[in-house]
């Protein structure tokens, strides 16, 4: 039993046939038109991959990865993408791209399969019709690129030929002033170009293939071996069924097009509950990188967060693409210039062209920036904790070299995702902050003692597994009781908190550890360090403390020193807690020598301790 799309195919092609006759049966080839129509949009469907139910970052990798397993045939024919839209290659590759290549595929070949059957109908009705072909518009004005064909010798017409602009009579069709061609006394094909050899092609008729807003998009044309072969009523016919097969080629773009980002809607949707498993703010700016990367092209991404709301500061915390060396970490103020941080204050999407000229470049963060007028293209989509927020927080940037890049689609893509994400990172910071409470010194923002400890033991076992030595500080205010009593608790905080700080400055951030040990004591952990290396820290320490003024709101500036006990935790060392009861004896011992000195624990045997000795 045929299907209901091949029923109404062939009644368009028989509607088209008696239309052929002229006279009343004109009248047929609305008729004609419908049933074609009615007849693609019943054809059978092009698959649905198969979605996860669970929406996992994990169940795409894995349909990514069997698409990558089937090799996609190259297709080398006019494409339904580069027939209606311009695309350009970027800086990266969509992870979803073969996914979206292998649909396209076979959205090409079904809508190759019933082109070729309705220029099948049109010749089987045209007895002396040698070949019917259909041209779209090239990249070049004036040029036409075939799409598909019927003919009686098809080894003699070129597949896919690029016909350029004025080299072939049929190009006259694209001309403005020109609306149809009838010729009935050729002789030979090969000025034709669309054949490989030179049939003697004697009649030739072909109308232009009009888009939605009357501009030429194409044309269709007819010939024959025989003079003569064509009418007027012929050129009506073509006239008509070029505006079917237009439609058909474009309902099938905007319908894969429309199906496509339902899809990307749809995963999204699915795997939002990956925003919300993570826990950490810098995990947010992953997953906003991870889902931008996957469907959204693009030259450079960046991401810019405001880590100190109070002093308006923040950095460019993710970049990817052009020149992103320069721009990761780049540090702002709300106050800066740049159009990516006007996004950011006013909590609006930009968009942006560029001449390209480097004369006429526009300020992306401020005038630290490194500087490429060769991006031609910007896109601000600020993420906010909460809907209508004055302000945002975080601002995904970005940047093609091709102008006007983004569809509105991939401008709502985006937006959707900067709401996942703008209540993603609010939970993430909130909890964040609520471990702070519990980890660290709500004074100075160091670690506290209980957390320190944790961070002690998870380093041990790592240094372990490399063979390197710990070195670990244990430090106090000199005098601190003799501060507090003579100018307040409020002046003694300012001292630990600038002590704080002095310390931190002198350390390596992302390795080594400080915290708040209690009261006036401090504790630092230098991680991988060498006997030598922990003798110049720690004096470098006691150096930066003592040359510190303490501004504590009186007429002349406080000055205060540190003294500190040092122990170097070998590998085969492995009690913590003892090593920090040797640093603390060798503390003691650099109080009891007159403070303001570093003096280092020697060793454990095993049985009896060895003396300490001042560096």
């Amino acid at each position: 039993m045929l299907p209901i799309s091949d029923v109404l195919f062939l009644s368009a092609g028989f509607f088209l046939g008696l239309s052929f006759q002229g006279g009343m049966w004109f009248f047929l080839i609305p008729f004609a038109l419908v049933a074609l129509v009615f007849g693609w949009l019943n054809r059978p469907r092009f698959p649905v991959p198969p979605q996860s139910t669970r929406g996992t970052a994990k169940n795409d990798a894995t349909a990514v990865g069997m698409i990558l397993r089937k090799a996609v045939p190259p297709i080398t024919k006019p494409q339904l993408r580069t027939t209606f839209e311009r695309e350009a290659a970027e800086f990266n590759e969509p992870t979803s791209k073969m996914k979206i290549d292998q649909l396209w595929t076979t959205v090409e070949s079904e809508l190759d399969a019933s082109l070729r059957f309705g220029l099948q109908a049109l010749k089987s009705l045209l007895p002396n019709a040698h070949s019917v072909l259909l041209f779209f518009e090239g990249k070049a004005p004036g040029t036409l690129v075939l799409r598909q064909f019927i003919s009686d010798e098809p080894d003699s017409v070129t597949p896919h030929v690029h016909i350029s602009e004025n080299s072939s009579l049929i190009n006259s069709l694209m001309r403005a002033e020109v609306s149809r061609i009838l010729e009935g006394d050729l002789h030979g094909g090969k000025a034709l170009c669309y054949y490989n050899g030179n049939p003697q092609i004697r009649s030739l008729a072909g109308v232009p293939v009009f888009n939605r807003n009357q501009a030429k998009q194409g044309v269709l044309v007819v010939d024959s071996l025989t003079p003569n072969a064509f009418d007027n009523s012929v050129v009506t016919a073509l006239t008509a069924l070029s505006k079917t097969l237009y439609m058909l080629c474009f309902k099938s773009y905007a319908s894969a097009k429309n199906y496509m980002e339902q899809q990307q809607f749809s995963i999204l949707y699915n795997n939002q509950r990956n925003f919300f498993q993570n826990m950490t703010v810098k995990d947010i700016y992953k997953q906003i990188f991870e889902y931008v990367k996957s469907y959204i092209p693009y030259d450079r991404l960046m991401i810019l967060a405001v880590e100190n709301a109070a002093e308006g500061r923040g950095r460019v915390v993710w970049c990817d693409g052009v020149d992103h060396d320069e721009m990761l970490h780049h540090e702002f103020t709300l106050s800066d210039k740049g159009v990516v941080i006007l996004s950011l204050i006013r909590n609006y999407p930009i968009e942006r062209n560029f001449s390209g000229n480097p004369n006429d470049y526009l300020l992306r963060i401020n005038e630290k920036e490194k500087k490429n007028a060769h991006l031609r293209y910007l896109f601000a989509m600020p993420v906010a904790t909460e809907p209508g927020a004055e302000s945002a927080d975080i601002t995904i940037c970005l940047e093609s070299y091709q102008p006007s890049r983004f569809s509105n689609h991939e401008k709502d893509l985006l937006k959707a995702i900067a709401g996942v994400a703008g209540f993603a990172f609010d939970r993430a910071r909130q909890f964040e902050a609520g471990r702070d409470l519990a980890a660290k010194d709500g004074l100075t923002g160091l670690i506290n003692h209980r957390t320190m400890h944790e961070r002690l033991r998870t380093e041990k076992l790592r240094a372990d597994r490399q063979k390197i030595g710990i070195g670990i500080l244990m430090m106090d205010i000199d005098h601190f009781k003799k501060v507090n009593d003579t100018y307040g608790h409020s002046a003694g905080d300012e001292v630990i908190k600038g002590i704080a700080r002095t310390i931190s400055q002198e350390v390596r951030g992302e390795i080594d550890i400080v915290a708040r040990y209690g009261g006036e004591e401090f504790v630092v952990a230098l991680v991988d360090v060498s006997p030598e290396g922990l003798k110049e820290t720690a004096e470098r320490i006691r150096r930066a403390v003592e040359a510190k003024p303490f501004d504590i709101h009186r007429a002349e500036p406080l000055a205060v020193t540190v003294s500190i006990g040092s122990f170097l935790v070998k590998p085969e060392f492995r009690d913590m807690k003892q090593a920090i009861h040797f640093a603390d004896k060798a503390l003691y011992k650099a109080k009891a020598e007159g403070r303001n000195r570093v003096v280092e624990y020697i060793g454990y045997d095993g049985e009896k301790e060895t003396t300490a000795s001042e560096f």
